[in-house]
């Protein structure tokens, strides 16, 4: 561990813990199993029950995160609030996928399910480091914290997994010793989940108390980020080349999606840029790694800005979906981070300075801060992703973006719900619009589907016959096909067929 973490460690790291740690786990599991067993098991579409049982969970590794000796009170009032933050949305998105026939599109569910752990990490972050520093939060405990948090969480996770696969190793074991009574105990959800909870509890106590271990596993990342600057800094001046070579719009001519690639860029750019910087107490680091740094920062408002233009144009052409929302929303975040980079070259004219990019810090503690209220907004009502969505494809279509034989109406029926159905609703109010008889035929082929399925895939029509007629060929149905006729072919595994070929 360096001097500069040793500043803002707790003295007694874990110590104290591991008996509060352990029951307390215990309780989150036993609370977990009375949740499920009596009331989501009773009410699987509950928005109510599902949101308490996230919320239990999330208070309980919350406080485990935050919790110092002497400190109690404070580490449960603030991980009661970073639960309620995260609980509101996890209603709005629960509530609004329970509806009967929602026929909504969940990626706005899964995208929030895959991000509720990133906001909760950044909101552990800055509170733990706001117990230490005051508010708002200096930037060192945030980034000794930012930094140990994942190592605890992901060293707890493992540890649980490890017993699991173990417990089950030894009730298979007891099952082939004919000792049934714990073979069937350790299957049962009334000890497994109390028994996993008891275990994570435990290891995170355990983990926060061996500080070395974690600062060996900071410097490893720390050092792996040095590493990787010089080849972000190489992979940088290649693809400023090709870019000024061939034009910006070689990017968008890739087979794979031009925005994601250059978001991953921008973003890897980011963590490694981070890992360099620490926590920007000390001078600047040798020269070695400086120039390759300034380098990687010139890039990233490039890459960033190249994102952003690519799925402005795809927006632009095709109108808001759910998932280009949050595309666009985590561009933007991107994009604002540019504003740390060219902070970062600008304070940089002072090549001699006592700090090294003295701005980067407290902006890199603001934008944890905008992540956080971003992720939570694209789970909230405030900012519907359904309601925006339908209410872009509407717009694509009534400005005449797009041509109604190319609008895809099942889209607004059967994945934006009641928004799109809205939004159909007005569609066929366009009396006055070009391809006004067109849109009322869309409409009404999406609103004559049973699914989506059906919608995109329609099923053939047979044509109309006057009394008597024999069907085309072609158009034959399992009901009009005769059960054995007398010219069909032979099968091989008729007994009476003839090989084909002597």
């Amino acid at each position: 561990m360096t001097e500069k973490d040793q500043a803002f460690a707790p003295e007694n790291g874990g110590k104290g813990l591991t008996l509060p740690g352990l029951l307390i786990g215990l309780l989150t599991g036993l609370a977990v199993y009375a949740i499920v067993e009596y009331w989501i098991d009773g009410n699987d579409d509950s928005p109510l029950a599902l949101t308490v049982l996230f919320f239990t969970v999330t208070v309980a590794a919350a406080y485990l995160l935050l919790a110092e000796a002497g400190q109690f009170l404070r580490s449960a009032i603030g991980a009661l609030l970073i639960a309620a933050a995260i609980a509101a949305p996890d209603y709005f998105i629960f509530a609004t996928l329970s509806g009967e026939e929602a026929n909504l599109t969940p990626f706005p569910a899964v995208f929030w399910m895959a991000t509720r752990g990133l906001a909760a990490y950044l909101m552990a972050t800055l509170v733990k480091a706001a117990q230490e520093s005051g508010v708002p939060p200096a930037y060192s405990p945030v980034f000794f914290h930012g930094v140990t948090i994942p190592l605890i969480a992901g060293g707890a996770k493992l540890f649980a997994a490890l017993a699991l696969v173990l417990l089950f190793a030894w009730a298979r074991l007891l099952k082939e010793l004919d000792v049934n009574f714990f073979n069937k105990l350790f299957q049962e959800p009334w000890f497994i989940l109390p028994f996993l909870g008891g275990i994570g509890g435990l290891s995170i106590a355990l983990m926060r108390g061996l500080q070395s271990l974690l600062g060996a596993l900071r410097f490893v990342l720390l050092l792996l980020a040095r590493i990787l600057m010089i080849i972000t800094a190489l992979f940088t001046i290649t693809g400023l080349l090709v870019l000024v070579i061939k034009g910006p719009s070689v990017v968008f001519d890739l087979t794979l999606s031009p925005g994601g690639i250059m978001m991953g860029l921008a973003l890897t750019g980011m963590l490694i840029f981070n890992g360099v910087y620490q926590n920007g107490e000390g001078g600047a680091p040798p020269l070695w790694l400086r120039i390759p740094t300034i380098i990687t920062l010139i890039g990233f408002p490039i890459y960033a800005g190249l994102a952003f233009y690519a799925l402005h144009l795809r927006i632009d052409a095709y109108g808001l979906t759910p998932n280009r929302i949050a595309a666009y929303a985590i561009n933007a975040l991107i994009a604002a981070y540019s504003i740390v980079c060219i902070a970062g070259l600008v304070t940089e004219a002072n090549w001699r300075g006592r700090k090294w990019m003295p701005l980067v810090g407290p902006l890199n503690t603001a934008m944890a801060a905008l992540w956080v209220a971003v992720l939570i907004l694209l789970a909230s009502p405030l900012l519907n992703p359904w309601a925006i969505s339908a209410k872009s494809q509407y717009a694509v279509l009534a400005n005449g973006r797009v041509a109604a034989a190319d609008f895809d109406f099942g889209y607004l029926r059967f994945k934006l719900g009641a928004y799109g159905e809205k939004a159909l609703d007005k569609l066929l109010a366009l009396d006055n619009h070009p391809e006004a008889a067109a849109i009322r035929e869309g409409v009404a082929r999406a609103r004559n589907a049973d699914t989506y399925w059906y919608y995109q895939y329609p099923p053939a029509i047979p044509e109309a016959k006057e009394p008597g007629e024999s069907a085309a060929a072609g158009s034959e149905t399992p009901e009009t096909l005769p059960f054995n006729p007398p010219d069909a072919d032979t099968g091989p595994d008729d007994p009476d067929a003839q090989p084909q070929n002597g």
